[in-house]
């Protein structure tokens, strides 16, 4: 597609969507183009390195697409977690084969005496958790995007969007240096390396 025309170039476009979200963790637009983006580049790597490479087939134990898939699943218990948030993102329902809610957490309306907390009582679309706390709410007071996997999930129960996309990236910038390292891995303006 236009000058993304291999998996390396979508790799690109997936460390440009994460440094953008990371500039405002609070924008559900910006987070979903990075979680689509990180969730669709395995089936980049698979068309562009994968597929027509006996060699590498061997080497992952892999012969079609959904093996792939299921090689990646079994190495990033996180990229699992991305799945339900893109296929989210296709169809109409609010709830597509999720088993946690989604939230933007932010300071609690007309709590003057929190840092950035909002007057507008709560202007915003969709699910949000107002928090009152001594400490702004995300960088800039702006807020951060919450999943809730419900009471059941213990100690597991909330997880930052920010957080699981950190971990994502991570996961594709380490595939890519072990197992292509002649192609151009770009670095997060997050990441030290």
């Amino acid at each position: 597609m236009f000058d993304i025309a291999t998996a390396a170039d979508f790799y690109a476009m997936l460390v440009e969507d994460f440094d953008d979200f990371m500039a405002e963790p609070h924008s559900a637009r910006r987070a979903l183009h990075c979680a689509t983006t990180a969730y669709h580049l395995w089936e980049w790597v698979w068309g562009d390195l994968i597929s027509p490479n006996a060699e590498l087939r061997q080497k992952f134990g892999v012969q079609n697409p959904s093996e792939f898939q299921n090689w990646i699943f079994n190495r990033s218990v996180w990229f699992r977690c991305l799945q339900p948030i893109v296929n989210g993102t296709k169809h109409f329902r609010l709830k597509y084969g999720q088993d946690f809610e989604t939230m933007r957490v932010m300071a609690a309306p007309f709590a003057l005496d929190q840092l950035h907390a909002g007057l507008d009582e709560g202007a915003l679309d969709g699910p949000i958790r107002y928090v009152i706390s001594e400490h702004p709410v995300g960088p800039k007071g702006e807020g951060y995007l919450l999943i809730d996997y419900g009471e059941g999930a213990g100690d597991f129960r909330f997880l930052t969007l920010a957080s699981l996309l950190e971990v994502v990236l991570r996961f594709w910038r380490d595939f890519f240096r072990e197992h292509f390292p002649t192609l151009p891995v770009p670095v997060s303006s997050h990441h030290e390396f």
